[in-house]
């Protein structure tokens, strides 16, 4: 899976909430050069009480992390030619007073900046 943006290329796809709390995207790396590896939200419909974050292991290390609950909000790591690129994202509970009937869903992907 494959898709050209303006934004670069997504390679991966993947959601949490509903579909389940945990998710986690490879790829490869299929360039010349250094690349820049981003995972970002795309779209969110998870409850006030639920956040997510996001992992991004390069080669199985861990390269960056950081809160993605929000659209449009990412997380990124430079990659080489032939990288393994791990994306994981997980659901965690957010302490307020809200009560949600469904938990929702959040939509990422991981995107290869050339």
């Amino acid at each position: 899976m494959v898709a050209s943006t303006m934004a670069g290329t997504v390679v991966g796809k993947g959601a949490v909430g509903e579909s389940g709390s945990v998710a986690t995207v490879e790829y490869k790396v299929k360039a010349r050069e250094k690349v820049l590896m981003k995972v970002s939200t795309i779209e969110t419909s998870l409850c006030g009480n639920t956040g997510a974050f996001a992992l991004l292991f390069v080669n199985g290390t861990l390269q960056a992390f950081g809160s993605i609950t929000d659209k449009g909000d990412s997380i990124q790591a430079s990659a080489a030619p032939g990288d393994h690129i791990v994306a994981y994202v997980a659901t965690h509970p957010i302490p307020n007073e809200i009560v949600c009937i469904r938990l929702g869903d959040l939509y990422f992907h991981l995107i290869q900046h050339d």
